[in-house]
């Protein structure tokens, strides 16, 4: 199984969880890991959106964090929602 469809499987699954009870960590993780899952299908290293985006992204570890879920800011979040140029207005509709 490929990178990409174990991170749809786990976001799947993740989206069925938070449904049935909602949680600010799994919320983070499944926002986190859908931008992860975006980084994959475009085929972009984790350094090139650190260089794109540096005044949100001090280092690569600052990316890993977000999609890990454990450093979650809206800056960022709006960062990246332009940079992959995907609409989380979708994404936050589905988890409501």
């Amino acid at each position: 199984m490929d990178k990409q469809k174990k991170y749809d499987y786990l976001i799947k699954g993740m989206m069925i969880a938070f449904t049935k009870e909602k949680s600010s960590k799994l919320f983070n993780q499944i926002v986190g890991l859908k931008f992860k899952s975006l980084r994959l299908k475009k085929n972009i290293t984790v350094e090139a959106v650190v260089d794109d985006n540096k005044t949100y992204f001090k280092s690569v570890y600052d990316l890993y964090k977000f999609e890990k879920g454990i450093k979650s800011d809206g800056s960022k979040l709006c960062a990246l929602q332009s940079y992959f140029k995907y609409d989380v207005k979708d994404l936050f509709d589905r988890l409501n």
